[in-house]
């Protein structure tokens, strides 16, 4: 029996499988397997982790419980990664009446003795067996989960083919974060907006990136810059244009230091929108 933090348990559950298939309804166990898998293809992985390249998992939840889950920007396109390289599939399904990992010929029990989460394994043939039919039947009749965001891969380096020295600030903001709720204060879209400000962007061009993308859209990435403006965090600087509206500038206001981190754009943004 294994104890321990949700990614920890996750991982226990995964290892050594090649090919999983993961059944919880908990959106801290969703976490924990996007956590697992995702940790095995960051550049800064341990050298020997647990989970193979080639592992692929299969993760089947309730619609409810995966949008609780991915309702963290950070797992989210952790997920949607793990979604291009083929190791990670999510499906839905309306209930769930057990929460285990089926991999290798082993069920692994996702259970909770005295209120603290702990995988159980067992390997008797004929449980495993009926096990595997049932799920992989459910599995088959299950609906893929709709992502609705870019992976973390694509935004970043999408950013970087505009601005290179903006895509190190914004890796630098997201791995510094352990969370980033996709809706409040300081949400992933006004992230993007202060790393903007840091490298002096036009609102224009984050706009058309964003929208590009499919992170957010033009109004939104204004209403962005509306809310870092009214903190004091952000000002604009008018770019008069030949012909038409004049184009904004965005800067960082303020005497403070004129280049922060990534880390340290976080740190402003969610002391000044959050407390």
């Amino acid at each position: 029996m294994t104890t321990g933090s949700p990614s920890a348990l996750a991982d226990r559950a995964l290892t050594p499988a090649a090919d999983a298939l993961v059944v919880d309804s908990s959106p801290t166990f969703v976490r924990g397997v996007v956590d697992a898998v995702a940790d095995d293809v960051r550049p800064d992985a341990d050298a020997s982790p647990s989970t193979s390249s080639e592992q692929r998992v299969r993760l089947l939840c309730t619609e409810e419980s995966a949008d609780a889950a991915f309702a963290d920007f950070l797992t989210v396109t952790a997920a949607v990664d793990a979604g291009s390289t083929g190791r990670l599939a999510v499906r839905t399904v309306p209930t769930l009446d057990a929460s285990l990992t089926i991999a290798d010929g082993t069920v692994r029990a996702h259970v909770s003795v005295d209120g603290e989460a702990t995988v159980c394994a067992g390997d008797d043939e004929t449980l495993c067996a009926v096990a595997e039919d049932a799920y992989d039947e459910r599995w088959r009749d299950a609906d893929p989960y709709a992502f609705d965001v870019p992976g973390r891969t694509t935004l970043v380096e999408s950013f970087a083919d505009r601005w290179p020295d903006g895509a190190e600030t914004l890796a630098d903001l997201l791995g510094a974060a352990d969370t980033l709720p996709r809706t409040g204060a300081f949400d992933p879209v006004t992230a993007c907006t202060l790393v903007g400000a840091r490298h002096e962007l036009l609102t224009m061009h984050i706009g058309e990136w964003a929208e590009e993308i499919g992170l957010s859209s033009r109004t939104e990435i204004a209403r962005s810059k509306s809310r870092l403006v009214e903190t004091g965090l952000v000002e604009t600087e008018r770019e008069p244009v030949g012909v038409g509206r004049p184009r904004h500038r965005l800067v960082l206001a303020g005497d403070g230091n004129p280049e922060p981190t990534g880390a340290e754009l976080l740190a402003l943004g969610r002391s000044a929108l959050c407390e």
